[in-house]
C-alpha cells in the first residue's frame, strides 16, 4: 500500500525518501526540484529490511530454521541451531512459495472430485428414495384388481362391508399416488434438499399405511381373511426394512437449533451480552479469555473461562456468574483446572463434561454439589467436544490432529477423522479445534492449520471440504483460523471466523460464504466481534458466541421477520 494516500497499492521504491508509493503520489513528492536527483525503482526492488535478533543485537535475522520453524542469525546458527536445516529467507521463502502453489492445485483438483463425489451420492440417495416410491406402485399395480374382485365376490350380506373395504383401499391409493407426485415434482425440480429431507415424512407415512392396513383387516371388523391385504402390508414392512430406516428417529444434535432455520435466516446486527463484557478478570462479573461454552434448555450458559481455569454458569438475564467447577487456581488436582477449552453438559448423569487441556484430560464434574472432577479420558490434547444422541462422546485431540469417539463408560476411543498425522489431505487434519455432530453422526470439524471446515461421514475414511479450504484469507471464499461451528437442518454451516472477527454461513455444496454477524470490523461495540471462539444455537434458532478477545457472550436473536 502507498506510504503517501494508504489508498492506492505501492508500485514505486525511492531509495532517497525510503518511501513506497503509487505512481500518482510519487510524482506529487518530486515535483520540487530537490527531489530531482531522487531514484525510483519498481516496488519489487524494496530492499528487505531484517528484524535485529533479540539474542545477538548485532545480528540480523537473515536466515530460516526448518527444524524449528523460526527466524534465526548467522550466530545463531552456530551456537543453538546447528546441524539444524538452515536456509537463507530468499530461499526459504521461494521454496514455501512453490510448496503453497502445489498444494493450492492439488487442493482445486481434490475440490473437483470432491464435488462429482457429492453429486454421485446425492444421486444414490434419490435412487433410494425413487426405489420406495416404484415399489409402491408395483404393488399399487400387482394388487388392486385383485383385491377388487375379491371384494366384490364378498356376498350380499356383507355389501356394505365390501364397499367400506373397497373405499378405504381407494383412499390409501390415491395418498400413494400423492406421494409420487410430490416426489416426482420435487425430482423435475431438481429440489434435491426438499427430497433428501423427505424421508422423514415417507417413513412416518408408511408405517401409517401399515398400522391401517393392520386395523383394516381386523377380526372385530370382518369374519373374512383377504390375504392380498396381508400381501400389501408385509411389502410396505419390507420396504422400510430393506431401507434401513424402520427404527431411524434422530433427536436434537449438541449445540443445534429445536427449530428450521431458513436458509435466508437473518439475525439481529447487535448482540445482547449474556456473560461477562466487563473487562478481563477474575471477580464474578468477568471473564478472562474464554473459550468454548454451552447452552441449556432453561437458557444458562455454561463458559469455559480459559484463563481462570475455572467452568462459570450464568442464568438468564444474570448480572454476575457463579464457578461451578475449577476456580481453586492453576494445577493438576482433583479441584483444580488448567486452561480448560471446552464444556457440555452431560443430561443423562446430570453432569458437566470438561475439556481439560493443559492437564492433557477430560473430566466429568457433578452439576449438584460438586466439589471436584473425575477424570474419564487421560493423556489427549482435548480441544473441543460433543455428544450424539445415544451418549457416546466425541473429543478432539489436537495433539495427535484427530477426533475420537467414546462410548459411553469407555476410556479406549475410535478414530473418526483424521488420524493421518497433521497435513491438508482429505484424510488429514491439521491442528483441530472445535467440533459438531449432526443427527446421522456425521462429523465436522474445525481446523485452525488448514483454515477449512471438514465433514467426515460416519464410517468415512476421509472427509469432505464444506466452508473454507483456500488458505488464509479474508475473501467469502477463504476462512483465518475458524474456530466454533454448527450445522442446521439442511446441513449449512455456521462457523466462527476467529481471524476475521466475524460469523459465516456456507450453504451445502457452495464454493464461498456469505457473513452473517461482524460487518464491523474488530471491536467493543454491540455490533462487534473481537476474536470470537465458541458459537451455538439455543433451540429457538438464537446464536450465541464467545468472544475471546472481548472476555464476553453475546446473543444474536434470530430476526422474526427477516
Amino acid at each position: 500500500m502507498c506510504d503517501d494516500c494508504a489508498k492506492v497499492k505501492a508500485e514505486l521504491w525511492c531509495k532517497k525518501c525510503e518511501t513506497a508509493y503509487c505512481s500518482s503520489c510519487c510524482k506529487l513528492a518530486h515535483v520540487r526540484s530537490a527531489f530531482k536527483s531522487h531514484v525510483t525503482v519498481p516496488i519489487d526492488s524494496k530492499p528487505v529490511v531484517f528484524i535485529e535478533c533479540s539474542v545477538h543485537s548485532d545480528e540480523k535475522l537473515k536466515f530460516w530454521c526448518d527444524t524449528c520453524m523460526i527466524l534465526v542469525c548467522r550466530d545463531c546458527i552456530v551456537v543453538r541451531h546447528q546441524g539444524h536445516a538452515c536456509t537463507e529467507i530468499y530461499n526459504a521463502a521461494t521454496e514455501k512459495a512453490k510448496e503453497q502453489q502445489d498444494w493450492l492445485s492439488k487442493t482445486k483438483s481434490a475440490l473437483n472430485q470432491l464435488m462429482q463425489m457429492t453429486i454421485t451420492n446425492d444421486n444414490s440417495t434419490i435412487e433410494k428414495i425413487t426405489t420406495v416410491f416404484e415399489c409402491i406402485r408395483a404393488i399399487i399395480t400387482n394388487h388392486e384388481n385383485e383385491l377388487k374382485q375379491k371384494i366384490h365376490a364378498i356376498d350380499e350380506r356383507n355389501k356394505n362391508l365390501a364397499e367400506n373395504y373397497q373405499e378405504q383401499l381407494k383412499n390409501k391409493q390415491e395418498e400413494l399416488s400423492k406421494w409420487n407426485r410430490d416426489f416426482e415434482r420435487n425430482l423435475s425440480l431438481k429440489n434435491h434438499t426438499k427430497l433428501l429431507h423427505s424421508h422423514v415424512k415417507l417413513i412416518e407415512d408408511l408405517k401409517t399405511a401399515a398400522q391401517e392396513l393392520t386395523e383394516l383387516k381386523s377380526p372385530a371388523k370382518t369374519e373374512y381373511h383377504i390375504k392380498e391385504i396381508d400381501q400389501f402390508q408385509e411389502a410396505i414392512t419390507d420396504i422400510l426394512q430393506r431401507m434401513c430406516i424402520c427404527e431411524w428417529d434422530p433427536g436434537r444434535p449438541l449445540r443445534a437449533s429445536s427449530i428450521d432455520i431458513h436458509p435466508n435466516a437473518r439475525w439481529q446486527p447487535n448482540g445482547l451480552i449474556v456473560a461477562g463484557g466487563n473487562g478481563c478478570g477474575n471477580g464474578i462479573r468477568k471473564l478472562y479469555k474464554p473459550c468454548g461454552f454451552f447452552v441449556d434448555d432453561d437458557e444458562t450458559v455454561y463458559i469455559a473461562d480459559r484463563s481462570n481455569h475455572r467452568i462459570v454458569q450464568w442464568k438468564s438475564n444474570a448480572t454476575s456468574g457463579q464457578v461451578v467447577a475449577g476456580g481453586k487456581g492453576q494445577g493438576n488436582g482433583t479441584r483444580q483446572l488448567w486452561n480448560p477449552y471446552d464444556v457440555i453438559v452431560d443430561k443423562e448423569t446430570d453432569s458437566l463434561i470438561i475439556c481439560d487441556n493443559s492437564n492433557q484430560r477430560v473430566i466429568r464434574w457433578p452439576r449438584q454439589n460438586g466439589t471436584s472432577g473425575e477424570t474419564i479420558i487421560s493423556n489427549i490434547n482435548c480441544r473441543g467436544l460433543t455428544m450424539n444422541d445415544s451418549g457416546s462422546l466425541y473429543v478432539v485431540d489436537q495433539g495427535n490432529h484427530e477426533v475420537r469417539r467414546y462410548q459411553r463408560g469407555a476410556s479406549q476411543g475410535t478414530v473418526v477423522a483424521g488420524g493421518n498425522g497433521s497435513g491438508n489431505r482429505l484424510d488429514q487434519l491439521s491442528y483441530p479445534q472445535y467440533i459438531f455432530v449432526d443427527r446421522y453422526h456425521s462429523v465436522y470439524v474445525s481446523e485452525y492449520g488448514n483454515h477449512r471446515v471438514m465433514k467426515w461421514m460416519a464410517g468415512a475414511k476421509q472427509g469432505i471440504v464444506v466452508a473454507g479450504g483456500q488458505g488464509q484469507g479474508s475473501t467469502l471464499t477463504h476462512l483465518s483460523c475458524p474456530r466454533g461451528i454448527a450445522v442446521d437442518q439442511l446441513g449449512t454451516v455456521y462457523v466462527a471466523d476467529q481471524g476475521n472477527n466475524r460469523i459465516m454461513r456456507w450453504p451445502k455444496g457452495v464454493t464461498q460464504g456469505s457473513v452473517i454477524i461482524g460487518r464491523n470490523g474488530r471491536g467493543e461495540q454491540l455490533n462487534q466481534l473481537n476474536q470470537p471462539f465458541g458459537l451455538l444455537f439455543d433451540r429457538h434458532g438464537n446464536l450465541y458466541v464467545v468472544g475471546n478477545g472481548n472476555h464476553r457472550v453475546q446473543k444474536f436473536n434470530i430476526d422474526r421477520n427477516g
